[in-house]
């Protein structure tokens, strides 16, 4: 017998305030932050390719990374939202990052779907990314593969998110939540599909 609802969510820029890799990127790689972003909106590059170069150019400190990703937040409605939901992360971005924000804020148990992000020494990293969909290459984490998988537990799944990996699985959701003002919530207009604009959690059902 299949559950009631699941809720799919984005992590960064959704969960938290800020797009977490977007602010690592500005504040340690603003010359590069600039290049990967027109590559992005131009097709040039996809989210792979832009986590591929992010990893050749990464030289920042375990201690100093740690210390920047403390110092991002999170909308302070999402931990009483989870209280009463059946919830998962799906995100484009790295495990490390949810893990230590999640950490910082006393959040724990909540399944995350996210590249694999490791220190292999002080300033290097490794990246795997365990959820990429080889007939599409696009993003890390194949998020419409994942909804696909609860698609069998669930009679109803929630999509919440605000970016370009949100897209595919938004699409196939039964409801979708899109962050207001977000580049998911214009491309949902511009192709017609129905959504609701979210500013916190607090006005998610």
């Amino acid at each position: 017998m299949k559950k009631e609802r699941i809720y799919l969510i984005d992590f960064d820029g959704t969960i938290t305030k800020e797009d977490t890799l977007t602010e690592i990127a500005l504040s340690f790689y603003p010359k590069e932050a600039e290049i990967w972003w027109k590559k992005l909106q131009t097709g040039e590059y996809s989210i792979k390719n832009w986590l591929d170069s992010f990893k050749e150019r990464f030289d920042i400190p375990e201690i100093k990374y740690k210390e920047f990703l403390r110092s991002l937040n999170i909308d302070e409605t999402f931990q009483e939202f989870i209280n009463s939901r059946d919830v998962r992360v799906v995100s484009g971005g790295f495990d490390y990052n949810i893990e230590k924000i999640f950490e910082k804020n006393g959040i724990e148990e909540i399944k995350i779907y996210a590249n694999d992000f490791k220190f292999i020494s002080e300033d290097k990293i490794e990246i795997e990314m365990n959820y990429f969909n080889e007939k599409c290459g696009k993003c890390g984490v194949c998020k419409k593969n994942i909804l696909e998988k609860y698609r069998k537990e669930y009679n109803e799944i929630v999509f919440i998110g605000d970016g370009i990996t949100d897209i595919c699985a938004a699409r196939f959701s039964d409801k979708i939540y899109a962050k207001k003002d977000s580049w998911l919530e214009k491309k949902l207009a511009e192709e017609g599909i129905e959504y609701t604009a979210f500013k916190s959690f607090s006005e998610v059902d």
